[in-house]
């Protein structure tokens, strides 16, 4: 796999926005080094809802969620041998990264993807039944 050319630059504001999101280590040194450039999940299959921001949608790590930023070993996965170094890491929202390991491994995971579809449902707009001609216009039922 090819990755793209490190961007110092890109990767100096990833690193700095990383840092207010409460980050250390591996990912700071990966986004300074160029390695990671977008404060974007980077796995196959971001879960995080679009209503809540999708794959650019991270939660300080203050607060437990599962949208906290979290390393994930990548190209080569830590089961596979990969190690935690800048050339092996990517950002990932700690639910995606979950759900990866557990389709990857063959673990359960249906209690994972409801908290997704609860985070979807919990965003989703309250939506007011239309009134019917008589509640809109009460005179003209006389």
């Amino acid at each position: 796999m090819t990755r793209a050319p490190l961007d110092l630059a890109r990767g100096a504001e990833v690193a700095k926005r990383l840092r207010e999101l409460g980050v250390k280590g591996i990912l700071i040194t990966a986004a300074a080094s160029g390695y990671i450039t977008e404060v974007k999940c980077g796995m196959p299959k971001c879960r995080c809802p679009e209503e809540l921001g999708g794959a650019s949608h991270f939660v300080a790590l203050t607060k437990y969620s599962d949208w906290n930023p979290t390393h994930e070993h990548f190209p080569t996965p830590k089961r596979d041998g990969g190690q935690r170094t800048v050339e092996n890491s990517v950002l990932a929202h700690r639910l995606c990264n979950r759900i990866d390991f557990s389709e990857t491994s063959g673990r359960p995971h249906a209690r994972d993807l409801e908290r997704i579809r609860k985070a979807r449902e919990a965003t989703a707009p309250v939506t007011t039944p239309e009134p019917d001609a008589a509640q809109r216009h009460p005179e003209s039922r006389y």
